[in-house]
């Protein structure tokens, strides 16, 4: 049988560096073997929309899901019949089975989820950004020094071969950089988007018009700590 993904695992991928909190990922060790119930890492996952249902295949077994949007959650039942289901996060990380918390939210509550989780003894995994702010990001790493859990921001094309599949060698040409290879100061210049056109067209505009909420969204606790805008 197959060696499952355990908390042991986890431990070692996660670190801290320079206070900022990421992962240095490894190859995991080979080998047959039976990994004790006790000892399988399991994972519950805030927001299961486009980005949260991919964290459905993370490593981990997934215990449940929560999401403001029933549509989503039937979506993620789906594809993973039988685990519990959540439209309050507060339920899903008070779970006592539940080990990492899976944050793929809109950005404005990554902090507080991430918090809140470490707060309740689960570890997190948060999409990118880490928060909005600065201060945001300060107080989830106080967090996790106070309660002494781990956090994993989810920006692993850093780590990548390539990037998207398309050829661009993200791990060598980070290497070099860390070596100062190409000296210090170094200049980066990118472009506006990275292949993604519907962010180009849809970061920052103003010109939407209004639009009635869903019946299957719970409105007001999608937007949570975010100004209301109707």
């Amino acid at each position: 049988m197959p060696n499952k993904n355990n908390r042991r695992q986890f431990l070692k991928h996660a670190t801290i560096t320079t206070g900022v909190f990421s992962i240095i990922p490894r190859h995991v060790l080979g080998g047959a073997g039976y990994t004790a119930p006790s000892d399988e890492l399991t994972k519950g996952i805030i927001g299961v929309g486009s980005m949260g249902r991919g964290h459905i295949d993370y490593e981990g077994r997934l215990l449940a899901v929560c999401d403001v949007d029933s549509g989503h959650l039937a979506k993620a039942v789906e594809r993973q019949p039988g685990i519990k289901t959540y439209e309050d996060f507060r339920e899903l990380i008070g779970q006592s089975d539940i080990d990492v918390v899976h944050i793929a939210t809109p950005p404005h509550w990554h902090a507080l989820m991430s918090i809140a989780a470490a707060q309740a003894g689960k570890d997190i995994w948060c999409e990118k950004p880490m928060t909005r702010t600065i201060g945001e990001g300060i107080a989830v790493k106080r967090a996790m020094e106070r309660t002494g859990r781990m956090f994993r921001l989810n920006t692993w094309f850093r780590f990548a071969s390539n990037f998207y599949g398309m050829g661009v060698p993200v791990k060598p040409i980070k290497k070099l950089v860390e070596n100062r290879v190409f000296g210090w100061p170094l200049k980066v210049t990118l472009n506006a988007t990275t292949g993604f056109d519907w962010k180009f067209y849809w970061s920052g505009r103003t010109n939407l018009d209004p639009m009635p909420v869903p019946e299957e969204l719970n409105y007001d606790m999608w937007l949570g700590p975010a100004p209301f805008k109707p």
